[in-house]
């Protein structure tokens, strides 16, 4: 299967996590019919967002029906998801399993989710199919699709023209910078072509995690934001030096991927998603495209070499009782039955590294080399689990005030931190890691 996905596709779609049960009632498309106890057929309902991944979901969706005598599954993509089922429960009319998202934390918080039975998902399986997921955080209530996991994206033929070796890219902070150096070209006017641009979401998060620290401080009884840590100062200060002191970046430049997409840019660090986004959009300069490990102080994970999002498949509602041996069923028919190739097609088609571990060595993955880095980056990278969208914006607010307003780092971070706990005392993110 080969399918372009463009980095707004994927996004699209994406909702707040935490919307209230009290939000007005709607109705729903494609809600169960109502089930007498014992009474056949068994009707299933599976809601998602986003068309074509959905598609994938009713493929696998219609083969498990055909193979049950007495269910059937109805697999649809709803516009205005969160709104929608948040009302649906509200009113009990509610599908049986969701494709989840940044609200499957909330979800399970408030009670709304079955757990999967350990007698069909066993311990042993959890921990082989999937080795690099927390399970303690995630829990018995849903399984990754994959993981998009950071990398560092450069400009072979940038790296040649330069006089730099493109079959050795930067493994340190130091010989990042010499690269970032020696292919930024600047004219009377400035820059005209950036030596790296960063990812514009979760901006200096990899390089605080890269230097030990975090963003956040788990220590207590609750979160609190840690951006004002010695570690998280020094990863933003070298983040914004790019610009300040090493003139490298120019922020006014467009984002990540359209600026290394039409050579304006040679290097970026971002998720693994942004290989589909260079294929899809930017066939012309994707083959001249080399894929390492992101940079770090010592040119090794000590502790990690970034971040990485786990994106989640499906999860079942808590509802009528008489139709959960057929959400079990389809689980595990979902998950472990016809699991791999259906795997596989999700993570292709948003260009993610699959999680599962018999995908690992999958020739499919082998011939990538972009996504076959970004699953070798799983074991080294670390998951913030919950990141709430309201901090990625606070962090821009935090970049604006030290690039157009002057303000030192330092400062930048002191407003920085007393946002984000803001977020968090509003219960946002609360199971960040």
């Amino acid at each position: 299967m080969s399918t372009s996905v463009s980095r707004r596709q994927f996004l699209k779609g994406a909702g707040l996590a935490g919307a209230s049960l009290a939000l007005a009632a709607c109705v729903a498309p494609g809600m169960p019919a109502a089930v007498e106890p014992g009474a056949q057929p068994i009707h299933l309902v599976l809601w998602g967002w986003w068309e074509p991944r959905m598609a994938i979901y009713d493929n696998v969706a219609q083969e498990w029906a055909e193979q049950r005598d007495n269910y059937t599954i109805e697999v649809l993509s709803v516009s205005g998801r969160l709104e929608k089922i948040y009302s649906a429960i509200e009113a009990g009319t509610h599908p049986n399993l969701f494709k989840m998202g940044e609200e499957f934390f909330p979800m399970r918080r408030e009670g709304l989710l079955l757990e999967f039975p350990e007698e069909i998902f066993t311990n042993d399986w959890y921990e082989e199919t999937y080795p690099s997921v927390n399970w303690d955080v995630y829990g018995r209530y849903v399984i990754p699709t994959g993981i998009s996991s950071t990398l560092l994206v450069y400009n072979r033929a940038m790296f040649e023209e330069a006089g730099l070796d493109p079959d050795t890219p930067p493994a340190t902070w130091e010989d990042f910078l010499v690269a970032a150096q020696a292919t930024t070209q600047s004219d009377a006017s400035g820059i005209t072509r950036c030596g790296v641009v960063p990812a514009d979401e979760w901006l200096g998060y990899n390089q605080v995690l890269q230097l030990g620290g975090n963003i956040v401080d788990t220590s207590g009884d609750s979160i609190k934001a840690n951006f004002t840590s010695e570690e998280a100062i020094a990863g933003y200060q070298t983040v914004a030096d790019w610009n300040l002191k090493h003139g490298v970046w120019d922020p006014d430049f467009p984002w990540n991927g359209e600026a290394v997409g039409t050579r304006l840019a040679c290097m970026t660090e971002e998720q693994a998603w942004i290989v589909g986004e260079f294929r899809a959009s930017f066939p012309d300069v994707y083959p001249d495209l080399g894929f390492a490990p992101p940079p770090t102080p010592t040119g090794n994970p000590e502790p990690v070499h970034g971040y990485k999002s786990t994106v989640l498949s499906v999860s079942a509602f808590k509802g009528d009782t008489e139709t959960y041996d057929a959400v079990y069923d389809f689980l595990k028919y979902l998950y472990v039955d016809a699991g791999k190739d259906a795997y596989w097609n999700l993570a292709e088609l948003i260009s993610i590294a699959p999680a599962r571990a018999d995908l690992l060595d999958d020739p499919r993955l082998l011939s990538d080399p972009g996504l076959a880095m970004a699953a070798q980056m799983q074991a080294t990278e670390h998951d913030p689990v919950e990141p709430p969208g309201d901090m990625n914006g606070a962090i821009g607010d935090a970049f604006y005030r030290i690039f157009r307003e002057g303000s030192s780092v330092e400062a930048a971070m002191e407003i920085l931190n007393t946002d984000v706990q803001a977020i968090f005392d509003r219960g946002l993110g609360i199971e960040m890691q």
